[in-house]
């Protein structure tokens, strides 16, 4: 996983914000100027760090973005395949229509003939 150079701003935007907080709570109480500025820039530096050191274990730990599933035509991996078909050969050739291998179905329903010889195929027919 690749850095995101937004994550680092963000970052150092509430190691910002958390170092003027306690530097406002350290004025508030009375603390001397350069007691303040120590304050705050030592602040900022633990929660910057805290926050980067996380952000770089979740790095180092989360698993890798999968590799998108292509084969060497650049389509997907897994073929859709039509219980009908009985040539399977016509099966690995491109189709017209995205998604879809049969090129028949595109345009309709098979007939009731050819649904009820699918479903003898599938074994739900009666015997």
């Amino acid at each position: 996983m690749k850095s995101n150079p937004n994550f680092t701003v963000w970052l150092m935007r509430i190691s910002l914000i958390v170092a003027l907080i306690v530097a406002l709570l350290s004025w508030l109480n009375g603390v001397q100027i350069f007691n303040v500025i120590v304050r705050a820039g030592v602040s900022f530096g633990i929660i910057f760090l805290l926050l980067i050191g996380t952000l770089r274990a979740f790095e180092k730990t989360a698993l890798p973005e999968p590799a998108p599933d292509k084969d060497e035509a650049g389509r997907g991996g897994l073929v859709d395949i039509s219980v009908g078909e009985d040539d399977l050969t016509s099966l690995m050739q491109s189709s017209d229509v995205p998604g879809q291998v049969d090129k028949d179905l595109s345009l309709g329903l098979p007939d009731s003939k050819k649904q009820a010889d699918i479903i003898r195929r599938m074994g739900w027919g009666g015997e």
